[in-house]
């Protein structure tokens, strides 16, 4: 035995060895000396993981069930394995958002809820009590087994061991985790004292191995029996445990404060990815050999299991063995204890107290020029509260109880966070309501099943339940019996939580703040967005620091302050007049000292007293309004180049888009319209000058609004004092909101009356009339063919500006391919690439569809009917589609034939693709069938599939133009609404025939008749291609004006060992010729001066002994192209160029050029 007193002087040496280590770290940071230990401290301080249940109680497991004890190590470890993307992303959005605990982030990210953020600290703090008990009652098992007293004894005066390490952690607790208001500030000191105290107690249980196997059985009988024992292997209480292991690594307070809030770069992360697991492996293998030891020796075998690494060097008579084995026990109490204090005094005051003191008016603490040392003095109570109540679970309830059953007692608790937090970052339809119900069921559950059982001791209500329901046992809910208490209660609770969290926010969709706080905490780091709206000038920089400076202090407030000026480069005066970005930084930093959801009600308080009502407040609080996902420019292009005027409202009633047309037919005053004015503003003005007809103002404006709010349709025509005519067309978007379109029909209404008054004066001048009706006649069909040559040059227009946005397109593809192809690229980057490059594969499918509409409205395909085999086609389709199926966990299945038709191959192809794109699109479940059946001399291929349905309604208009389903797609995918107008004008192009035929909620089928061919061409074999990284020795010549397209082609052949040498026109280009051997010319066919492709190969001809093979690259996709460029016997490759058929061109002999 070892004297009492020499434990307590070893427990204060220890304790003052902490002190000078976190004071020492305070004072002179060790980083910025030392940046390359910073990885190394953050990975030690995450093993604070390894509390004394790990020290001690995974030996009392390991001897008493065997494989029992690994999942407490196996968790953390699959997480970092397994979930590092989890923890990486958990750590990006608590830097980017200045998070200060796991209530603060679950709360910022529902919609910044103060009740949600409250409710997860009170849960907290209920479920880390009795883990904080677990660390005093293994201290006061240390000192009782060394010192000789009984377990857990009181000792004389009424103060045990449990107690004096209360009263020594919480103050330790006060000095280093509370000396600044700031949360989110690292403490320097704090970590590398909790880094020691990882590393001590990690040599301290390696040298109780080595020991164990110094006077144990060896090494030989560490793997034997009773410590292995394979009954005791992948039980479901294993499987149980081992999952809430890896949830507590991220949802224990004490983990989430170590591993997010004071992460000071993302890159530690990689470091601690594989110190921490081979930490959590040291350990669990050192487990084997001291209980190994320990079951070869009846002293220690009778003892408490709890005790092995304990009584082991003590049967041996090594004191200075057991005193370092209970050094290592106290360190991983303390660490434990004094980590948790410091995340619980957190949220107990940023979520519980501050709150509460900020509505009680009486305090007046909105008058008080500085809180800091009020919410410094609130977490310093919080953690002699905790330290209080921990204690008193202690004496109790935790004597009964070994270590491991009170610590997944507390896993489980903190396992509820789990759905939450992972919802929170993965998917944004979780609203509040889901959240709240979820965890405040499980969170019911939990208590029910584990805590009462815990604390109320009664065989009967156990085994018979409340008023002798027997379905209601907490043990064996609802007869579910047989299994273990712990994961019979984490099931139920995590059941009941989920279960809520899935069935509410699908039941109660989020709000539109919750939508804008998911689009923060989902999507890349936003970039804050200045702003000039009517409230510049009212809120100054003086304003904002003074708000600072009452809750974080003024000297925090001026060095961040002066900081943000330094980014600027300029010097931010009070007068400085308040942008966007700079109310952001000041919420961030209120947020850093309160939490995010008290920095918002501070910050809108503050706003609205400056002039501001509070929905400008929101406004200027919010991250960023909802933007539409699509290309912009291009969107911006059609709209301004319309003659209808467009206008769009969001489901607030207010105007988020229109165009130009809009604003010159209403001509509304400078600044009177922008994104966000209420609609009613503006139906007010057009009333007030008349223009809404006869009437109160506030009756039009309410009649309108009411209206779109109902979303009907609405047509009718305005007659403005002016004397024009504006028809005005209403209809409701699909997730709310309302679009309308203004057309001026002035020159429709004049012909219209002039009519009328023909016909009035016919009985009374016959001859008129004939001459009237002729001028008439000649009139509209002026107009006609006026209305028609517009048509056209709008088309026309249409392809010209396709064709311009080809080129940029077309070399940023190239340069895309180019970089996928780099050897030197990692993982990120490569899949950075490949999502740049398919964002420029949607854009386009875009352009090729806008193409198609051009190209059918003026008459530009010509088809080239052929006789071909089906089965050539059905084998390209599938290939094309097969991917895309997989992904979604689709089947599509292609029906073999040997069926022949006669069509051109390429438009019948275009017809089927949009048939299965469309498939595809809308199918959740199932599959897509693709065949083809014979009817007499016609073929009819079908697709089918087992998607929605289309209804009845809907089916005639689905084939014109900007028609889409109304039910979204599963897969998030947005179309044109263009794919089957095309699909109609193709088939009426090809004489072909479609039929559709579909049930709502079994699927559809789409069909296209072709007309059938008596004898089957031969099938095109297929010819091996070469792979992206065969080189080919080539010498290329790209003729092409534009200088970016020409580094593109560059950069890509440059990768495939291609010798490319560049001209600008024919002059540079015959130069080239003369200057050595070209194996191929790579020509587009719009150049400068005039002169197209295929003339400067002409040229080129002309001026050489012997053209080399060439080809054309064009985005012109006329007919009459085709047929020059067949006639001169050029291939023809098409904008933007795919790297793939680029490569088959270039491996490919050309053939038949002369």
């Amino acid at each position: 035995m070892i004297q009492g007193w020499l434990l307590l002087l070893v427990s204060l040496l220890y304790v003052g060895l902490l002190f000078v280590v976190a004071y020492a770290g305070d004072r002179r940071p060790l980083y910025p000396r030392q940046p390359r230990l910073r990885p190394i401290v953050y990975s030690l301080a995450l093993a604070v993981y390894c509390s004394s249940w790990t020290f001690y109680g995974a030996v009392g497991t390991a001897a008493r069930d065997g494989l029992a004890y690994l999942p407490i190590y196996l968790g953390p470890i699959l997480l970092y394995v397994f979930g590092f993307g989890l923890l990486r992303r958990l750590v990006q959005v608590v830097r980017q958002r200045n998070i200060t605990s796991i209530a603060d982030f679950i709360g910022a990210r529902f919609g910044k809820s103060h009740g949600l953020a409250a409710l997860v600290a009170v849960i907290a703090v209920i479920a880390v009590v009795p883990y904080i008990a677990l660390q005093f009652k293994a201290v006061a098992m240390s000192y009782g087994v060394l010192g000789g007293a009984a377990f857990g004894a009181v000792k004389a005066g009424g103060i045990d061991s449990a107690m004096w390490c209360a009263v020594l952690l919480a103050l330790f607790a006060i000095l280093f985790g509370t000396r600044s208001i700031d949360a989110t500030e690292h403490h320097h000191g704090l970590m590398l004292a909790i880094a020691l105290e990882s590393l001590i107690k990690l040599l301290a249980f390696v040298a109780l191995a080595g020991y164990a196997l110094w006077r144990g059985p060896g090494l030989l009988g560490t793997v034997q029996p009773p410590v292995v024992q394979l009954s005791h292997g992948l039980t479901p209480g294993f499987m149980a445990q081992t999952m809430l292991a890896f949830c507590a690594m991220f949802c224990l307070p004490r983990q989430f404060q170590i591993g997010m809030v004071e992460c000071e770069d993302a890159s530690d992360l990689s470091r601690a990815r594989w110190m921490v697991p081979l930490y959590l492996v040291i350990v669990s293998l050192a487990v084997l050999p001291i209980v190994a030891a320990g079951a070869h020796m009846p002293l220690v075998r009778d003892g408490a299991a709890d005790a092995w690494v304990l009584t082991l060097p003590l049967s041996h008579g090594d004191r200075g063995m057991a005193l370092l084995a209970f050094v290592g026990g106290f360190s991983a109490a303390t660490g434990m204890v004094i980590v948790a204090a410091v995340a619980l005094s957190t949220m107990i005051s940023n979520d519980l107290v501050m709150p509460a003191l900020l509505r009680i008016r009486r305090l007046r603490l909105e008058h008080r020029s500085d809180l800091s040392q009020l919410v410094l003095g609130v977490r310093r109570i919080a953690i002699i509260l905790l330290a209080a109540m921990a204690y008193a679970y202690y004496r109790v309830a935790a004597n009964a109880e070994n270590l491991a059953a009170t610590g997944l007692l507390a896993f489980a608790a903190v396992a509820q966070f789990a759905p939450a937090l992972v919802a929170a970052i993965y998917w944004r339809g979780a609203s509040r309501r889901g959240v709240v119900v979820g965890l405040a069921g499980g969170f019911i559950v939990w208590v029910y099943t584990l805590l009462l059982p815990a604390l109320i001791r009664s065989d009967q209500w156990l085994q018979q339940g409340p008023f002798g329901w027997d379905w209601l046992r907490p043990q064996a809910l609802f007869h579910l019996s047989g299994w273990e208490p712990v994961m019979h209660g984490t099931f139920w609770s995590l059941l009941v939580n989920i279960g809520c969290l899935v069935f509410v926010s699908l039941r109660f969709r989020p709000s539109l703040e919750e939508r804008l706080h998911a689009a923060v905490f989902m999507d890349a780091d936003p970039a804050s967005r200045g702003g000039a709206g009517d409230w510049r000038g009212r809120v100054v920089a003086a304003d904002l620091r003074t708000i600072a400076e009452r809750i974080v202090g003024e000297r925090s407030s001026a060095r961040a302050f002066e900081e943000y000026g330094h980014r600027l480069g300029k010097p931010l005066l009070p007068g400085t007049a308040a942008d966007r970005a700079l109310i952001q930084f000041t919420e961030r930093l209120l947020a850093s000292a309160v939490g995010a959801a008290n920095a918002r009600r501070i910050l809108i308080s503050a706003l609205s007293g400056s002039g501001l009502d509070l929905a400008e407040s929101m406004a200027l609080l919010d991250e960023a309004s909802q933007e539409l996902r699509f290309n912009r420019e291009l969107l911006s292009t059609t709209l301004e180049n319309v003659s209808q005027g467009i206008s769009v409202v969001d489901a607030g009633m207010r105007l988020v888009a229109w165009n130009r047309r809009y604003l010159e037919l209403f001509d509304y005053p400078d600044g009177m319209v922008y994104v966000g004015v209420p609609v009613a503003e503006l139906i007010r003005w057009n009333a007030e000058l008349g223009e809404c007809g006869p009437g109160e103002v506030d009756g039009h404006v309410a009649k309108r609004i009411d209206y779109m709010r109902a979303g009907s349709s609405h047509l009718f025509q305005r007659i403005r004092p002016d004397g024009s005519v504006i028809e005005m067309r209403g209809r409701a978007l699909p997730g709310g909101g309302y679009v309308t379109t203004y057309t001026d029909v002035t020159a429709y209404k004049n012909a219209e009356q002039a009519l009328m008054e023909a016909n009035e004066t016919l009985e009374l001048r016959v001859e008129q009339r004939t001459a009237e009706l002729s001028e008439a006649l000649v009139a509209t069909a002026q107009a006609r063919r006026a209305a028609e040559a517009a048509n056209i040059s709008k088309t026309r227009f249409l392809a010209a500006a396709s064709h311009d946005l080809l080129q940029p397109l077309n070399a940023a593809r190239l340069f895309t391919s180019a970089l996928r192809q780099h050897p030197g690229l990692d993982s990120e980057a490569e899949q950075l690439a490949e999502r740049i490059d398919a964002s420029f594969r949607a854009a386009e499918d875009l352009l090729d569809a806008l193409l198609d509409t051009s190209r059918l409205d003026t008459g530009s395909y010509r088809p080239d009917v052929s006789g071909f085999a089906l089965a050539d086609l059905f084998d390209s389709l599938k290939a094309q589609f097969a991917v895309v199926a997989e992904q979604r966990g689709l089947r599509l299945r292609v029906v073999p034939t040997r069926l022949a038709v006669r069509s051109d191959p390429q438009l019948l192809r275009r017809i089927l693709q949009n048939f299965l794109s469309n498939a595809l699109r809308y199918t959740r479940h199932g599959g897509v069938l693709l065949g083809a059946r014979r009817f007499g001399d016609q073929v009819r291929i079908e697709v089918w599939d087992t998607g929605p349905g289309i209804p009845p309604e809907q089916r005639a208009r689905i084939f014109d133009e900007f028609q889409r389903l109304e039910q979204p797609s599963p897969w998030g995918e947005k179309g044109l609404g263009l794919g089957l107008s095309i699909c109609d004008r193709l088939a009426g192009i090809l004489g072909h025939r479609l039929d559709l035929d579909s049930r709502v909620q079994h699927g559809s089928r789409f069909a296209v008749s072709v007309p059938r061919n008596e004898s089957v061409p031969m099938r095109r074999r297929r010819v091996a291609r070469s792979g992206p990284d065969t080189q080919l020795p080539l010498t290329v010549l790209c003729l092409d004006n534009d200088e970016s397209i020409l580094d593109g082609m560059r950069a890509l052949l440059g990768r495939w060992g291609i010798d490319c040498r560049t001209a600008v026109d024919v002059d540079q280009a015959r130069a080239e010729l003369r200057r050595g051997p070209i194996d191929l010319i790579l020509a587009d066919y719009h150049l400068a001066n005039d002169v197209d492709g295929l003339q400067a190969l002409q040229q080129l001809r002309d001026a050489v002994m012997q053209l080399p093979p060439a080809a054309i690259i064009t985005a012109d996709g006329s007919s009459e192209l085709k047929q020059r460029a067949r006639a001169l016997g050029y291939p023809l490759l098409h904008k933007p160029v795919k790297p793939a058929a680029l490569r088959a061109l270039l491996a490919a002999p050309l053939r038949g050029q002369h």
